[in-house]
């Protein structure tokens, strides 16, 4: 399968599935009216400022700012597993310390080794300084997975002491974190190896919680709905995520990365002003800006009251 065609599936459609929680949605759309509005007007100007500047600075922001945003999402999914059984809080390595190792320290070689043979959206996109050998990394290694050991016994201690049941969900997602990012990352050292075991590894589970998180709403509102019916509304949803997600390519390759001029035209002619590239990645950029925006607001519990009947154990 063509690599390009394999991220747009997962990872620009599940930017688009966040609309199914904003602005699709009656409810939330009134809960969250003023972020709606205002986040995307300011990421504009902001992004729209910073590609005319500089398209190579606009590239290493926006690549920061997914990493935090990807992190994030490790961190969130681990929370939700937590929030589903009574566990008590673990006394070595915290859940939120253990997120930011797993994830941080293979970005740290990344950055430290210079040698990798990816880039996080294109290439310099990331400040790059080889620093060490790669005997340090070797060291690092052990460390790290000395670590990762830590937090595990520590969940099989405090269970036992506390004939508690082992939270075999939240271990296994801390795991699949340290696999995904370390493999991905520092063990192996392919374009194709790092989208899937980090791009496709978190847009495949950010539907899912998008597209439980809708029909589940409509459980509790409404009424139980037949398997049949939600699974031909999961299957409409990732539809028309995934139309959208294709236009958005198609705009993309037409009016700024021209990778494609044989199938879709030659189109740089009409692009000849910097104000104007900047303003059409501006827009072009607004969905996936906007989505890390918003994912940092639409999940917390304390402003939306359905989360907590969503996700705790009823």
């Amino acid at each position: 399968m063509d690599m390009g065609i394999f991220v747009l599936g997962i990872d620009v459609t599940h930017v688009w599935s966040t609309i199914f929680r904003t602005y699709l949605d009656v409810e939330e759309r009134k809960r969250y009216k003023k972020q709606l509005w205002l986040l995307p007007m300011v990421a504009f100007i902001v992004v729209g400022i910073l590609s005319t500047y500089s398209e190579h600075l606009f590239w290493r922001v926006i690549a920061y700012f997914a990493l935090f945003h990807f992190i994030r999402q490790q961190f969130g999914f681990l929370m939700l597993y937590k929030s589903k059984m009574k566990f008590p809080e673990l006394r070595w390595i915290s859940d939120k310390a253990f997120i930011y190792i797993a994830t941080l320290y293979p970005v740290l070689v990344w950055h430290i080794l210079g040698d990798r043979a990816f880039s996080w959206f294109v290439k310099g996109d990331f400040l790059i300084y080889p620093l060490v050998p790669e005997v340090s990394v070797t060291i690092g290694n052990f460390i790290y997975f000395f670590l990762v050991i830590v937090w595990v016994a520590d969940h099989v201690l405090m269970a036992r002491k506390n004939a508690l049941v082992l939270p075999f969900g939240k271990i296994l997602w801390g795991l699949s974190t340290v696999g995904t990012w370390w493999l991905g990352i520092v063990y192996f050292n392919s374009d194709f190896s790092f989208t899937l075991t980090n791009v496709v590894a978190h847009g495949i589970p950010y539907m899912a919680l998008v597209f439980y998180y809708v029909e589940e709403k409509k459980n509790i509102q409404q009424h139980k709905q037949p398997t049949k019916i939600i699974v031909i509304s999961i299957l409409w949803m990732f539809l028309i995520c995934l139309f959208l997600g294709l236009g958005e390519e198609f705009l993309w390759d037409v009016f700024i990365n021209y990778e494609k001029q044989d199938v879709f035209g030659d189109w740089q002619i009409f692009i000849d002003s910097a104000y104007l590239r900047g303003f059409l990645i501006a827009f072009l950029s607004l969905p996936q800006v906007t989505h890390y925006l918003l994912d940092g607001v639409i999940w917390k519990g304390n402003t939306n009251p359905m989360i907590k009947k969503i996700f705790t154990p009823r």
